[in-house]
Formats: C-alpha cells, structure tokens, sequence
C-alpha cells in the first residue's frame, strides 16, 4: 500500500513538472510557476521540508520568481512585482548565493518605489554575504555599482564613489585582469573572452565614477573617466550598443 502510494506521488510529481515545462514553452510563466509551486509541496510531503531535493527546487522555484518580477517590475506591475520577489526571499533564505539576487532586485523595486533607504538596507545585506562567499559570486561588481546609485541618490557622493571604485576592482579581478582594456589598450597583452555583458559594466563602472567625481567637483578625474567608459563602449561595443 506504502510503496503503490509512492508510486502514485512520483507520478504525479513527473506530471507536474512536464505541465511547467510545457507551459514555459508557451510563454505562459505564471502558471508555470503555479506548477512548480505545487511541485515543491508534493517534494515537502514526499520528500521532507528538510531534505535536499526541497531546498534545491526552493531555488529553481525562486529563480523563476526572480526572473518574473523584473519582468513584471519593467511593466511598472509593483504589486504583482512585490509578491514575486517576497516570495523569492523565502525561497532562497538558505542558498546565500541566490538570496543576494533576491536582494538585488528587491533593492531595484525599493528604488523604482522612490524608497531609498529600504533599497539600501537590503543591498548592504547583499553585500555582506558576497563578501563571505568571496570567489564563489558570479558578478561581484554589479551589487557595488547599484549600492552606488542609491547612495548617489541620497547625496552621499564620497561613499558612493568609494562604492564604484570598487566595482572597477571587482570587475579588473574577475573579468578583466590580463586584457588589453587594463593594459592601455596592448592587444598583446592577452587574448581572453570577455563577455560583453561585463564590458558593458565596466563602461558603467567609468561613467559612476565620473558622475561621483563630477559631484565632488573632482572636474579633471571626471572628464578622465567619463572618457574611459565612452573610448571602452565604442572600441568594444560599438556605437548601436544602449549603454
């Protein structure tokens, strides 16, 4: 009787799955999402709130949720944008990688919102965490350049500066170190794939600096590195390119 219940769990389990993934096909993301939600209470009843096939659909799921509610947020859907991504901090409470994304972009929703100071205490969270996980976050820099924009917005110029100056670290570090963009344009220097997502961001990076420096009436710094970030978009990404 046990294991015909079993059977009928991973089966309808597998049932589940295969209508999210249809549904993902059609575009249809929501009611995806709904699927995957069930699924996740079939794995707690099946497999046990503490087991690890739970906590690694909790992040699959919160993904999704994360990937909606920016879609969702670029509409300007707030509430249905919210919901997503307090959801997604549930999610992702025990895998600190995912949950400095969560906070990314509950961050960018707090910002959207004009509330600045909840954009920063949960972009601060973000960053304790990455400084603990070290080598093992993807994209270092990116939680420090949107740090500096909300500081920028407060009017705490100095700190956000210091905070994009260390995004041009991050981004030398990880993405860059060896390739003639640090090496003064010395096409010898290396021959590393970068992608251009991250030039983009270090073109980003140059342009905070200025803007920062531009505040502090630091005029000469500014130009200098207003220049940089426009000679690395058009050599790299060419004049098209949005940034």
């Amino acid at each position: 009787m046990e294991n015909t219940q079993r059977q009928e769990d991973l089966l309808a389990l597998k049932k589940i799955e295969e209508s999210s993934t249809k549904l993902q096909e059609q575009g249809n993301y929501l009611e995806a999402l709904e699927c995957m939600e069930r699924g996740l209470v079939l794995r707690q009843h099946f497999f046990g709130p503490d087991s690890e096939e739970v906590w690694s659909s909790c992040k699959i799921v919160g993904e999704m949720c994360n990937a909606l509610a920016m879609t969702y947020l670029e509409k300007d859907n707030f509430s249905v944008a919210l919901e997503l991504l307090k959801k997604a901090e549930i999610l992702t409470e025990r895998d600190p990688a995912s949950a400095t994304v969560t906070f990314n972009n509950l961050a960018c929703y707090y910002r959207r919102q004009g509330k600045l100071r909840s954009a920063l205490q949960y972009l601060q969270k973000a960053l304790k965490i990455e400084d603990r996980l070290g080598d093992a976050v993807r994209n270092p820099a990116d939680t420090y350049l949107n740090t500096c924009a909300v500081l920028s917005q407060l009017g705490r110029h100095q700190s956000a500066l210091e905070h994009a100056q260390s995004a041009l670290i991050l981004l030398h570090e990880k993405n860059f170190r060896g390739t003639e963009i640090f090496n003064n344009g010395d096409e010898s220097a290396g021959n590393y794939s970068v992608p251009l997502d991250r030039v983009a961001v270090l073109s980003i990076a140059y342009y905070n600096i200025g803007a920062e420096q531009e505040f502090l009436k630091k005029v000469d710094a500014s130009i200098t590195s207003y220049q940089k970030g426009l000679n690395i978009a058009q050599r790299y990404l060419g004049e098209d390119h949005s940034v």
